[in-house]
């Protein structure tokens, strides 16, 4: 008998020197948990999950709780202090971004008309199924390559410019 509450001493012994106390850590302002806040004890640096619950031996009494976005603490932690640690996040200073862009995004059905068949390719294709991956490179190479660069561009614009011209006149 006397080994058995031996036994369930030395039981009772283990059991609270393993005990750990969960602590949860919040945003001040928006009151939502901070995931990813690394909590440096005696025992060593644990994270926080995603619900910004992380687990401290009990008998720790000072922790460090850093966060990339918030102020670093330094807590000494009572008995009687609650389980929730508020953070105070950091005042980031962004400036305003300007992004502008130059030109414009090249049209892509030009692209995808070198891959369509014409009517009589079509019904070839359904005669013969070899056809059936079959498309026009130059259709594909003249959508890739930029209208400046064309032939007959040049003269096409200097038209289209006279034409203009000439019916303002």
């Amino acid at each position: 008998m006397a080994r058995l509450y031996l036994c369930l001493l030395l039981v009772l012994c283990c059991i609270d020197s393993l005990a750990q106390r969960r602590l949860v850590v919040v945003d001040m302002d928006l009151l939502v948990p901070v995931a990813g806040a690394n909590v440096v004890s005696r025992q060593g640096v644990q994270t926080t999950d995603s619900m910004g619950v992380v687990y401290v031996a009990k008998d720790s009494k000072t922790i460090t709780i850093s966060h990339v976005n918030y102020e670093s603490l330094i807590l000494n932690l009572n008995k009687e202090e609650g389980d929730t640690i508020y953070m105070l996040s950091k005042l980031l200073n962004l400036q305003e971004v300007l992004v502008l862009g130059k030109g414009k995004l090249p049209d892509y059905r030009e692209l995808n008309k070198g891959f369509q068949l014409d009517k009589t390719e079509a019904q070839l294709v359904g005669a013969d199924p070899s056809k059936a991956a079959s498309f026009d490179l130059g259709k594909v190479i003249s959508a890739l390559i930029p209208k400046k660069w064309r032939p007959g561009y040049k003269k096409a614009q200097r038209k289209k410019r006279l034409k203009e011209i000439l019916e303002e006149y």
